[in-house]
C-alpha cells in the first residue's frame, strides 16, 4: 500500500539520493560518468534539497511503500515563463524508482499534485521535460499536457539537454 506525505527538511539527504538514483535510471546511458558527476555536484546537492524543502513556494510529496520512498513529486508555486498570465504552478520533479514503472504510481502522484495545486487556487500545471526523455513525454501527453514551447536548456556537465514546456489545465 502506498502512503503519501509532505516531506520536510529531515528528508534532505534522502531527497538528494533519490534525485541522483532517478536521474541515473533515466539518463545513465546517455551521459558520461564525468558529466553526471558534474551535474550532481551542481544540481542535486544537500544544499539544494534543503533549500527546496524549506522554502514556502515548494512542496515535496513522497510516496512510500513499506516505509521506503518509491516516488517523489516536487511542486513549485511559480508562474509559467511562457504564459505568465495564467494561475499556474510548476511540476519541478516527478521521479519514481524503476521498480515502480507501470505500477500506476505516477498517475496517483499526479492526482495528488493536481489536488495540491488546485487547493492553492491555481488552474494550470506546467513542467519542463527533456526532449530526450520520451517515456516522460508520452506519460504527460497521456495525462492531457500539451506542448507549449521550448524550455531552458539543461546542462549536464558539458552536454546540453534541450527541453520543452508542457501545460495542462486542471479539471
Amino acid at each position: 500500500m502506498i502512503e503519501f506525505e509532505v516531506a520536510d527538511t529531515e528528508f534532505s539527504k534522502e531527497l538528494m539520493e533519490f534525485w541522483r538514483e532517478s536521474f541515473l535510471a533515466a539518463y545513465g546511458d546517455i551521459h558520461s560518468k564525468e558529466n553526471i558527476a558534474a551535474y550532481f555536484s551542481e544540481s542535486y546537492t544537500m544544499d539544494e534539497a534543503t533549500r527546496i524543502l524549506s522554502e514556502d513556494n515548494f512542496v515535496c510529496l513522497k510516496a512510500n511503500r513499506d516505509k521506503k520512498t518509491v516516488g517523489i513529486a516536487v511542486v513549485n508555486h511559480r508562474l509559467c515563463p511562457l504564459k505568465k498570465d495564467l494561475e499556474a504552478s510548476e511540476l519541478k520533479h516527478l521521479y519514481l524508482l524503476p521498480s515502480e514503472y507501470g505500477s500506476g504510481l505516477a498517475q496517483e502522484m499526479m492526482d495528488k499534485v493536481f489536488e495540491r495545486v488546485k487547493n492553492e487556487g491555481k488552474e494550470y500545471v506546467w513542467l519542463s521535460v527533456s526532449k530526450l526523455n520520451n517515456r516522460a513525454q508520452r506519460f504527460y501527453e497521456k495525462l492531457g499536457f500539451e506542448l507549449l514551447g521550448r524550455g531552458d536548456d539543461i546542462y549536464v556537465g558539458d552536454e546540453v539537454l534541450p527541453s520543452e514546456i508542457m501545460l495542462k489545465r486542471i479539471d
